[in-house]
């Protein structure tokens, strides 16, 4: 399970209301400023996406893209939701990991030392 923590005014707030669904997208330091500006633009004013060139490719399992450029995507289906003050707290189902295959050993375990994390 993976939880993640939304404020309802957020753009990607009704997203994961009307898919059921979402998507966490494991960030190293390569893309630092690409996140910052991510980070600090909603898509509801522009393209932010685009405005940054960042890539997107279709989950396998859910109903949302994954940043293909991070060295791991897990894709999530909703199976509970809690309010808690200001956040919405989504519990996701893992339904699909992607992972670059440097990080991945014979037994297809991530190694998660290997990613020098935002």
């Amino acid at each position: 399970m993976v939880m993640v923590g939304i404020v309802p005014t957020r753009y990607s707030y009704q997203l994961i209301k009307e898919s059921c669904c979402f998507v966490v997208n494991l960030v190293d330091k390569s893309y630092q400023e690409t996140f910052a500006y991510l980070g600090s633009h909603s898509k509801r004013d522009d393209d932010k996406l685009a405005a940054a060139k960042v890539r997107l490719a279709d989950g396998k399992k859910v109903n949302a893209p994954i940043l293909p450029d991070c060295p791991v995507n897990i894709e999530c289906t909703i199976v509970d939701s809690i309010m808690t003050g200001s956040h919405e707290m989504f519990i996701g189902k893992i339904e699909y990991v992607h992972a670059d295959a440097k990080l991945v050993d014979a037994e297809g375990n991530i190694d998660f030392s290997k990613i020098n994390f935002l």
